[in-house]
């Protein structure tokens, strides 16, 4: 219901975005979830706030907008957002690597890294070593994740 709003309204964008960063308890949980949803069904009313979302990505706290921001992350047009790729694949890795990250914030920095791998194939070498360990050690959940995810990489370098 509020995206529906926010897409008649789109100034009032700016206020559920500053309500999400703020990271205040639930307002956050239910503000990053709409910014989410923003980003994904209207970019058009996102893209503003793009560039700050990714400078705040090392400074968030708050696990429902680290989830929901790597979620963005997963499906937004970085095409043009070249001057950021270093803090995205930084932050992604940061995030998939902790342990004591939610699931799904793991997950999704995942692939977000995934994204990146046919700009910046440098990356590969530590992006399998990564997948491999939490193949190893993590929940099983994103470990069987992490499985899949090496053998289509696997398959890709092959291909």
């Amino acid at each position: 219901m509020a995206v529906d709003i926010i897409r008649q309204q789109p100034a009032l964008f700016s206020d559920a975005y500053r309500l999400c960063m703020a990271q205040q308890g639930t307002m956050a949980l239910r503000t990053a979830r709409v910014v989410q949803l923003v980003a994904e069904e209207h970019p058009g009313i996102f893209r503003p706030y793009f560039t700050d979302m990714v400078h705040s990505l090392h400074t968030l706290s708050h696990s429902s907008v680290k989830r929901c921001t790597m979620k963005v992350l997963t499906f937004y047009d970085l095409t043009d957002e070249e001057e950021l790729h270093g803090l995205i694949i930084d932050a992604a890795f940061l995030r998939m690597n902790d342990p004591g990250e939610d699931v799904a914030t793991r997950a999704y920095a995942i692939m977000v890294i995934r994204r990146f791998l046919h700009i910046y194939p440098e990356i590969t070498g530590e992006y399998i070593a990564a997948l491999k360990f939490i193949t190893a050690n993590a929940k099983e959940t994103l470990s069987n994740y992490a499985e899949k995810v090496l053998m289509d990489v696997d398959r890709d370098a092959v291909s």
